[in-house]
């Protein structure tokens, strides 16, 4: 689950097959297409300006956030398609579970999706709340 994803570095580590950095520079990184786990393979020649990545980078420098990034761009076909989407979908390949899409203007009752939302909750569903812009 994306939220135990975010929260436990043991679920970020399973992504990796390569779990330290290396000479090579080579790294195998794991998403989950149509329910089925594929191998992407990656070099650690990232995208930088000013000495700085271009796209993410973490509060504490860790590799692993460029990396992951990296390996989606390329699973996808550059950094430039992966810009914007859904939380889900990116859900979807990183834990080969389903997923579901909520938008703001579907929800009709206030009162209605809060109990829906404490039924997730209580049922241990990953939740990702998302913004545009």
């Amino acid at each position: 689950m994306l939220s135990s994803i975010a929260e436990d570095p043991k679920d970020v580590m399973a992504l990796f097959h390569t779990k330290e950095l290396n000479a090579s520079g080579c790294y195998l990184v794991y998403f989950y297409i149509n329910g089925v786990k594929k191998p992407v393979i990656i070099d650690d020649f990232l995208p930088c300006k000013n000495n700085q990545p271009v796209f993410a980078n973490s509060r504490d420098a860790e590799v692993w956030v460029c990396l992951l990034e990296k390996a989606w761009a390329k699973l996808h076909g550059s950094y430039v398609i992966t810009e914007g989407g859904l939380p889900c979908f990116a859900s979807y390949h990183m834990t080969g579970v389903p997923s579901h899409s909520i938008r703001h203007e579907e929800v009709k009752d206030l009162n209605q999706f809060w109990l829906q939302l404490k039924s997730f909750d209580q049922r241990q569903f990953t939740m990702i709340a998302a913004s545009q812009g």
